[in-house]
């Protein structure tokens, strides 16, 4: 391999893709609006694949260390995956770039040619975006070699057409179970971290800087915003943001008492054939009489204790399959009988089985329980102790999602809005055809480019007028009954 001959290629790409850049600037005016959207996503796959053969020759160079002795530098060529410390200041120097996006850049690529060779052959062939690859590398942070080629082979396949939101997400639950020991070695390092930090900011104010567990920040989130909502019903003049600050600084300082609701989805391992060689142990869940279970498709809350026999026996019911080959997924015992693993919460990160299982016993915390399949994360039924029928519906609607909806976006559901995927009339107002979108990409939604279909199990599909898909994956997925294939109006 020849460095002149490799550079003069680099060369040559780097002409024709300014040379196309200079064509669209003179001369792309004629492209109506959808046809610049697709190029746009075109030449990303070519930004992907440069990428990509740039962590690659990143990689390479970082594997040779450089120590200085009396006789002057002295190289030693370690395996790809080693990292000098000195590669993330040259790699800077080179290119240009801080060296903080240097340094992602180094290791990167270093990570992907050690622990993710799958990875990274999506990012050389355009399919993959470097920062889904970041995601993918950061959330199996702690595990071994071993570990992570075994999560390569199952997440690399269909990254590129999961939303990118849910990556950090999809590939937690998959690490968690092919190396359950490592991931919860690596919580308790993590959480060590913990810290809280004041920097001077404008006249009169402070920059205030907390890093803390996922679950204490849910909770003092969730009481922020509910006595931030009493502040403004008071004072009609204090904005959104001036509020939440005020009731901070009161919580943080003052004996006030606030009730906050939490819902968690709470993992449970639900019936399923057993592999060999396993053991199968049934478990009795405990539900209140009180407790109350939300259809999935028409949003009729209905008490347990009404419930027929048959049903309340299948809620009451599971099995759970260990394999005394393989490291179990980390449990944590809520009541006899009862185990959940860790959970997602949309918008903060996710929670340790653990923290889960305290938060339910003891946190002063109205929480509602969302019973899910502890290894593909479907909804089975939401419980909680006073739902009125319409509020029923979107918070069911609102467990499922997650966040909005649209391909990319963050944004938690609590904060969005209820809309129907096929407008109504047309469409029935049942969660089978609502879907949260925030108030921005609600607007994109009705200007008609990219169309939305919804799934039974909670998919949802956009199109572009090209033909163009884009697939987001619901928070937590629902179980379709052959009842409710044709949902009545709610």
């Amino acid at each position: 391999m020849n460095r002149g001959q490799l550079s003069s290629r680099i060369a040559a790409v780097c002409a024709e893709v300014a040379a196309l850049g200079r064509e669209l600037a003179e001369h792309g005016r004629g492209l109506d609006a959808v046809e610049c959207y697709e190029l746009a996503g075109e030449l990303q796959t070519v930004v992907n694949a440069a990428e990509g053969a740039q962590g690659v020759a990143a990689a390479l160079g970082a594997r040779v260390e450089v120590r200085l002795s009396g006789d002057g530098p002295v190289e030693r060529v370690h395996p790809v995956g080693y990292v000098d410390q000195m590669a993330a200041s040259l790699v800077a120097l080179e290119a240009g770039l801080t060296e903080g996006l240097a340094g992602r850049k180094v290791h990167l690529g270093a990570a992907l040619g050690e622990r993710f060779p799958l990875v990274r052959d999506r990012v050389l062939a355009g399919d993959v975006a470097a920062a889904t690859a970041h995601k993918v590398v950061d959330a199996c942070a702690g595990l071994d070699v071993e570990a992570c080629g075994r999560v390569d082979a199952e997440v690399a396949g269909r990254l590129s057409e999961l939303d990118p939101a849910q990556v950090t997400a999809h590939v937690r639950r998959v690490a968690t179970r092919v190396a359950a020991d490592q991931v919860a070695a690596q919580v308790a390092k993590t959480r060590r971290s913990r810290t809280v930090e004041v920097r001077p900011g404008p006249d009169g104010l402070t920059d205030v800087y907390a890093l803390l567990p996922t679950a204490t920040v849910a909770a003092a989130w969730a009481a922020t915003e509910q006595l931030a909502g009493e502040y403004r019903g008071i004072d009609d003049t204090l904005t959104l943001s001036e509020a939440r600050a005020d009731a901070f600084g009161d919580l943080l300082l003052r004996n006030v008492t606030v009730s906050a609701q939490v819902t968690l989805g709470v993992p449970v391992v639900t019936d399923r054939p057993a592999p060999e060689p396993s053991v199968v142990e049934t478990v009795e869940v405990p539900w209140a009489d009180d407790d109350t279970v939300i259809d999935a498709y028409t949003g009729e809350e209905t008490r347990f204790a009404d419930l027929p026999a048959e049903a309340q026996r299948l809620f009451q019911t599971t099995t759970m399959t260990v394999d005394p080959d393989l490291t179990p997924t980390p449990m944590a015992q809520v009541a006899p009988g009862f185990a959940v693993s860790g959970t997602q919460l949309p918008g903060l990160g996710w929670v340790d089985a653990a923290t889960v299982a305290n938060l339910l016993k003891v946190l002063p915390l109205d929480v509602a329980r969302a019973v899910l399949d502890a290894e593909t994360g479907t909804l089975a039924s939401l419980t909680t102790s006073a739902y009125r029928p319409n509020k029923a519906m979107r918070d069911f609607v609102a467990t499922r999602d997650g966040t909005c909806r649209m391909w990319g976006c963050t944004r938690r559901a609590e904060y969005t809005d209820l809309d129907h995927t096929r407008p109504w009339p047309g469409g029935v107002t049942s969660p089978t055809d609502l879907a949260c979108l925030c108030r921005r990409h609600h607007r994109l939604k009705q200007q008609g480019r990219w169309r939305p279909r919804l799934d039974p199990d909670g998919t949802l599909t956009w199109t572009s007028p090209s033909g163009t898909r884009r697939v987001t994956e619901p928070t937590h997925r629902i179980l379709p009954t052959a009842a409710a294939t044709t949902p009545p109006p709610f």
